[in-house]
């Protein structure tokens, strides 16, 4: 069977829905001919079966229930962008750690987030809200949903510059940018030792929270030492961490304007 791929924004129009709490993702599940049922995992997260034009979702039932959420709404996008193919079985770590590459889980976590943090009621929350954890708590709140899509989404539509990085204690494992900050910017591959996300890593018991770091520990741009960037680092699960760099002195992002309209000149 062909895909019926539909866009989230498409069923949430076609639903009337226009506030975060009448987003209830069971509802807008059978709209789209699948049934969520709650029920204890293991080994996943989720899980999905689906048969012609109906599915059956199965969540795990021990889950926090923004988890829950976020669960149910990725293998719903399975079933709206990958029908014909449909088996699916998703664990804690593929929900987090897909968020880079054109794959199967990258675009139901896709599908999830617009669903479940729509832009347009998302910027309207976000406006003028710090880059920060506490912020993405915040909104995970107000969204029901765990904390990873609204970090990136945070970072895609909020107030000010800032990137989101995934990494463990091997390597970067994917990141965003928001628009305000320039493609010279890349991350480092490995987490520096001079970085919270470091100390996370290692054991820290409690992340320090919101705290100014060298921008070289992040990136290897010239004059990178120069600026300080602001960092918020927290564990997600047990060997991922998440960082949201804030630059909540624009200092950098403006010398490093400066230097493009100068090289155009």
């Amino acid at each position: 069977m062909a895909s019926v791929y539909r866009a989230p924004e498409s069923i949430l129009g076609e639903l009337g829905i226009r506030e975060p709490r009448d987003i209830h993702i069971e509802a807008i599940a059978e709209y789209c001919g699948a049934t969520i049922l709650y029920q204890p995992l293991e080994g996943s997260e989720a899980r999905i079966l689906g048969y012609r034009d109906r599915a059956i979702i199965t969540v795990n039932s021990a889950a926090p229930l923004g988890r829950r959420r976020f669960s149910a709404g990725h293998e719903l996008g399975h079933w709206m962008c990958d029908r014909g193919k449909i088996a699916f079985s998703c664990t804690e770590n593929m929900l987090a750690r897909e968020w880079a590459d054109d794959n199967p889980e990258v675009r139901a976590n896709q599908f999830s987030a617009e669903l479940l943090l729509p832009q347009p009621m998302f910027v309207a929350t976000a406006k003028n809200l710090e880059m920060t954890f506490a912020t993405v708590r915040q909104l995970s709140e107000t969204f029901q949903t765990s904390l990873t899509a609204p970090a990136i989404r945070l970072v895609e539509f909020g107030s000010f510059p800032a990137m989101v990085i995934c990494s463990d204690a091997e390597r970067r494992r994917w990141f965003r940018r928001g628009p305000d900050v320039p493609g010279v910017l890349w991350p480092h591959e490995r987490v520096s030792r001079l970085t919270m996300a470091h100390d996370v890593l290692s054991g820290m018991a409690t992340p320090p929270g919101p705290t100014d770091v060298s921008a070289d520990a992040w990136f290897g741009h010239r004059d990178a030492r120069r600026y300080a960037i602001r960092e918020d680092s927290i564990r997600i699960t047990r060997d991922l961490v998440l960082t949201l760099l804030w630059w909540k002195d624009e200092t950098q992002l403006l010398d490093l304007e400066d230097d493009d309209n100068e090289s155009e000149d």
